[in-house]
């Protein structure tokens, strides 16, 4: 992304907001919406800064509204105040927002210092931006400001989405090659072949949800703990792993009547699963450690990547197993 896109800059707040002091008075707040309700961008709550600046609390509105004109804010205010920081990436704020059911959010420095607001309307808008941005990315589709329009040229759609295809063209003649290379096993256990559309959809699926799950994780909670995220990722690989390997081994066996093609189906999904599971979480958060985008990771790049190794895995086990069953 954008530099722009790393942080809630200028035009993402709003400083025309309703802020008062501690020791400011309902009365003075009702004078002031009547007065000049006009020229604030956003009036859902009313902030509490002290005389630097500093956010202290926030009372709303509607609270505002039922309380007498002589109560003072102090007494009023929730000083557990939501709020991110400037230099958050605009998820952040939408996140927070939908998590705790605000309408608009403080944006605060590293003093706590009031900033600015994101308001409603904001929000919607870098939610929008950020869905449309995350589909593109999803499918391989890059530089997304030039191709959103119905106007635009032909020339630049492709070179969009020409670089991921190439790549993952790429990564389907490796993928071709590995199973050329064990040409001689699929010519005496043809059936093995028949299970590949279904391991590789697997595998490609689980590392999906995984990615795509942690790389939301990292623009909404940087600071989650990556090991212990990591350690719970491998044991949903386990766990769906076991189960899928268990659903297909049945199959090998009621389905073809073959107990060696069900073990050797059943081993390949269960490490496949795990080992991409394990694998997406992995790259996305070393990616992050080496401040890049983890999103790069994903789309047509990171299938290919899924389906070679699903498959190297998938023939590896395959030829031992026959070996020794």
């Amino acid at each position: 992304m954008a530099d722009d896109q790393h942080s809630l800059i200028d035009s993402k707040i709003t400083r025309n907001f309703l802020s008062f002091h501690p020791d400011d008075t309902v009365g003075a707040v009702k004078l002031m919406l009547k007065q000049k309700a006009r020229q604030f961008a956003s009036i859902g709550y009313v902030y509490i800064t002290d005389h630097d600046g500093v956010l202290l609390g926030i009372v709303s509105l509607k609270e505002i509204l039922q309380a007498s004109d002589d109560s003072v804010l102090e007494g009023m205010m929730n000083r557990n105040v939501i709020s991110v920081k400037f230099h958050s990436h605009p998820e952040r704020a939408v996140y927070l927002a939908l998590k705790h059911g605000l309408k608009a959010i403080p944006v605060v420095d590293g003093n706590r210092h009031l900033i600015g607001i994101v308001t409603h309307g904001m929000l919607l808008s870098i939610f929008h931006h950020e869905l449309h941005e995350d589909i593109f990315r999803a499918g391989g589709v890059h530089h997304v400001k030039e191709i959103e329009s119905i106007e635009t040229p032909v020339n630049k759609l492709v070179r969009a989405r020409f670089p991921s295809l190439l790549l993952g063209l790429i990564g389907g003649l490796m993928a071709a090659s590995i199973v050329t290379s064990f040409e001689g096993i699929l010519n005496s256990y043809i059936v093995l072949a028949s299970f590949i559309p279904a391991i590789v959809y697997l595998t490609d699926a689980v590392g999906t949800q995984s990615q795509t799950l942690v790389v939301r994780l990292i623009a909404t909670e940087p600071k989650f703990s990556h090991g212990k995220y990591l350690f719970r990722e491998i044991k949903i690989g386990l766990v769906l792993g076991g189960s899928f390997s268990a659903l297909l081994f049945v199959a090998g066996v009621f389905g073809w009547g073959s107990l060696d093609l069900a073990i050797i189906i059943g081993s390949s999904i269960f490490i496949s699963m795990l080992f991409q599971t394990f694998f997406a979480t992995y790259v996305s958060i070393m990616l992050q450690r080496m401040r890049s985008d983890p999103a790069t990771t994903s789309g047509p790049i990171a299938t290919i990547i899924s389906d070679i190794t699903t498959i190297a895995i998938y023939f590896a086990i395959a030829t031992i197993l026959l070996q020794v069953l």
